[in-house]
């Protein structure tokens, strides 16, 4: 039997607060091998904020995230270029350490995160053959299936009261997110599909609530 225990407590040395977040976000990739640009899209989950030592603290939890981008990308016979729309649903778990600028009301967050991702999918699956931008042959179904598992370093700045804070985010990922696209032997259904390569990188704002 799996038993999960949350405690929320405070004394004048310690405190441990269990907090429900949610955030904007929007997912960029940064990438020479396509036209690309990121959409507002959403994280949310659980985050745990607690004291080590001082004025430094220590913020871990999971977010569940979805994403999406935007790409161009042209029908088969046609020359007119299309927006073509990918959603990336994913789990990111973080780990970071906090130093109190004003106790309970603002902090500095940073560390690391890890993100396991399913793959790029297309929206609408009335594009599956389009033909990426700055390609003859690759199809925007082909390009769907991206690394599932990416780093990030993440900083950022928590501000508000004791149960309600505002949090705004950057996070930096130190992974190829299209690494996997390498290994798919896309040199067969076109000759300029090699050497992918994509650094994402992810800007959040919103809202925590602690209990």
């Amino acid at each position: 039997m799996l038993t999960v225990t949350a405690q929320s407590y405070y004394s004048p040395g310690n405190y441990n607060r269990l907090g429900l977040q949610a955030k904007l976000s929007v997912l960029d990739i940064d990438t020479q091998n396509f036209n690309l640009e990121g959409e507002t899209g959403f994280l949310g989950g659980l985050t745990t904020r607690g004291r080590l030592y001082n004025d430094f603290g220590i913020v871990y939890g999971i977010d569940f995230l979805s994403a999406n981008i935007n790409l161009q990308s042209r029908p088969l016979g046609e020359s007119r270029l299309e927006e073509t729309r990918y959603t990336v649903i994913g789990a990111q778990l973080n780990l970071l350490f906090s130093y109190n600028l004003i106790e309970k009301h603002l902090a500095i967050d940073f560390g690391p995160a890890l993100l396991v991702n399913g793959k790029m999918n297309l929206r609408q699956t009335g594009q599956r053959d389009n033909i990426v931008e700055g390609y003859t042959a690759l199809r925007a179904e082909d390009i769907e299936e991206i690394s599932r598992i990416n780093g990030f370093g993440i900083i950022g700045i928590t501000a508000g009261f004791e149960h309600v804070r505002f949090i705004i985010q950057y996070q930096y990922g130190f992974t190829n997110m299209f690494n996997n696209l390498n290994d798919r032997d896309l040199l067969d259904v076109d000759p300029n599909a090699n050497n992918f390569k994509g650094s994402p990188s992810l800007l959040a704002g919103g809202i925590v609530l602690y209990l």
